[in-house]
């Protein structure tokens, strides 16, 4: 009795098993496609296609020298704020101790001196970030360690703002994932962790991965839903076929 049931459940399951025949297209785990806000003329360029990067590395400067100069007399305006701020406090402190004995409209000058001097450091400092900004606008610098996979620019090219062409492309060629669209129809079977069967063009080698993100969304032009598979080894941009097993 106990066989037979087992065995009626079996063949129950691999009824409801399916094999759904879908492609897919091998993706970096991170890609980003970098533009610069700022408008200007591309002073250097400091890195080529196929390049490793670290995150934080500069890839590319505008011709910024008149933005350099105004940081540092951003930077000198801060110093000189500093020194009338040192001034400004000890005669304040000196005239404080003093207060019971001196004419209150003259303690009043000091104090509202020293406040003053206050305001404008506060200033200078602020006029700093706002110039220290607009520089850092015409410096690009990568996002996230990763190989340089295109390059769309050159020394002496121009850059503008409104209209943020892509530079460089940036990806992480050793974190890949595939990305599956799989027929609307199954949109009520698909799971996280079911198995997928794929090759790629050019290897009959046969793989297997497992669904890791369902996508939310249906894609409205293709009435499919995508869905993305952790893969490695592979080269990003291969387009391959697969089998994924749903319930």
């Amino acid at each position: 009795m106990m066989k037979t049931v087992l065995m009626s459940l079996l063949l129950t399951t691999a009824v409801m098993a399916q094999d759904v025949f879908t492609t897919f297209n091998v993706k970096a785990e991170k890609e980003a496609k970098l533009v610069l806000s700022a408008t200007g003329i591309v002073k250097k360029v400091y890195v080529d296609v196929g390049d490793k990067v670290k995150k934080g590395q500069l890839l590319l400067e505008l011709d910024n020298s008149d933005l350099k100069t105004s940081v540092q007399l951003a930077q000198k305006k801060i110093e000189l704020a500093e020194i009338n701020l040192r001034f400004a406090k000890k005669s304040y402190d000196r005239y404080a101790k003093v207060k019971e004995v001196v004419d209150e409209s003259e303690f009043d000058k000091y104090a509202s001196a020293y406040e003053r001097a206050k305001v404008e450091l506060s200033k200078a400092k602020a006029n700093l970030a706002y110039k220290q900004s607009l520089l850092n606008k015409t410096r690009l610098k990568a996002p996230f360690s990763g190989v340089i996979a295109s390059k769309n620019i050159e020394v002496g090219d121009g850059v503008s703002a409104a209209r943020m062409g892509t530079l460089f492309s940036l990806v992480t060629p050793k974190q890949q994932k595939m990305v599956v669209m799989v027929d609307e129809k199954y949109w009520k079977q698909l799971k996280v962790g079911q198995r997928f069967v794929y090759s790629v063009d050019g290897d009959k080698t046969k793989h297997e991965t497992k669904i890791k993100k369902i996508y939310p969304v249906i894609d409205p032009k293709r009435r499919a839903i995508t869905v993305e598979m952790p893969t490695k080894g592979l080269q990003i941009g291969l387009f391959g076929r697969g089998v994924l097993k749903v319930d």
